[in-house]
């Protein structure tokens, strides 16, 4: 089994260096252990390393995490250009997968995608699944990771107060994408019965999570997702419960309630807000998901909330 880190993200790593170096020929990367884990994202080439006893070859789009327990060294001349990342952490800690470990990760994705983001309780596990060695294809998440490591680059150089957080917040956010990055690729594929469909699913959760203020219509999810219409709900309601506009609409009230107990705001300005142009449909629809009107909501009972829960 693979090995993988266990990274508090909560707390962000100490970065003592960044930036991209280029090996030619006849260079061979020197046997050396350090004391901090090293972080390399190859851009073009062939880096030859071995560490612990394992070779590993790292072209474009390899991701590697060198660990401060082992030595590592070059086994022969490398031709590259990588980004490189030298940190410390003050919880982190290497695991082995076993054969649940993509299944659950793949859980814990569902479940964040359908979640309260606005409860404080999602920070009470923030343990990022970060992997030893994985591939960024190159598409938009590797451009993503490329251009946060530049300006993490810029940060570290620029010695303003504070810049070291600055920089350590890019590393954060690119290590975030690098292991949302391995999720996709050792889950998605592999989910019996209709693999693409159930990329899908999650895909869209996002796309409404993030356009549920905007009009969403049979159509416009068919022209967003360049299939059935039918055959994606059938697939969101097997895999999330629920219809595709039952989580629309709920994912609205759920908005429409912080906004009820947060802002002061006319009701037609709060349903326009969450998606409804029509303010007696709004009222319908808030009346359905919670058995009371938003007016009756906001008088009686915003006071009382103790905490909501999103859709799902």
């Amino acid at each position: 089994m693979s090995a993988y880190y266990e990274i508090n993200a909560n707390i962000l790593p100490q970065v003592r260096l960044v930036d991209k170096a280029v090996l030619e020929p006849p260079y061979v990367h020197r046997r050396r252990k350090t004391d901090e884990y090293i972080l390399y994202i190859m851009k073009k080439g062939t880096l030859y390393l071995k560490e612990n006893g394992q070779d590993y070859e790292l072209r474009e789009g390899d991701v590697i995490l060198l660990d401060p327990d082992f030595t590592h060294q070059g086994n022969k001349a490398s031709n590259c250009e990588f980004f490189y990342v030298h940190f410390r952490h003050s919880q982190i800690r290497r695991r082995r997968e076993d054969a649940a470990f993509w299944p659950r990760c793949l859980k814990v994705r569902s479940e964040s995608l359908q979640e309260d983001n606005g409860s404080w309780r999602r920070y009470q596990d923030c343990w990022l699944k970060f992997p030893k060695v994985t591939h960024l294809k190159t598409g938009p998440r590797y451009l993503k990771v490329a251009a946060l490591l530049e300006n993490a680059m810029e940060r570290n150089c620029d010695q303003m107060e504070n810049y070291k957080v600055s920089c350590a917040c890019r590393i954060m956010e690119a290590m975030v994408e690098i292991a949302r990055e391995a999720v996709s690729q050792n889950t998605l594929p592999q989910v019996t019965g209709m693999p693409g469909s159930y990329r899908k699913v999650h895909e869209l959760l996002n796309y409404l999570n993030v356009h549920y203020r905007e009009p969403v219509s049979s159509r416009t999810i068919e022209e967003a997702f360049a299939c059935n219409f039918d055959h994606l709900n059938r697939v969101f309601k097997k895999n999330v419960g629920k219809t595709i506009f039952v989580y629309l609409n709920e994912l609205r009230i759920y908005h429409a309630r912080e906004l009820i107990a947060t802002a002061s705001m006319k009701m037609a300005a709060v349903a326009y807000r969450v998606g409804f142009e029509d303010e007696s449909y709004f009222s319908k629809v808030f009346k359905k998901y919670t058995g009371v009107s938003p007016a009756y909501y906001e008088k009686y009972m915003v006071q009382g909330e103790t905490g909501q829960k999103k859709p799902g």
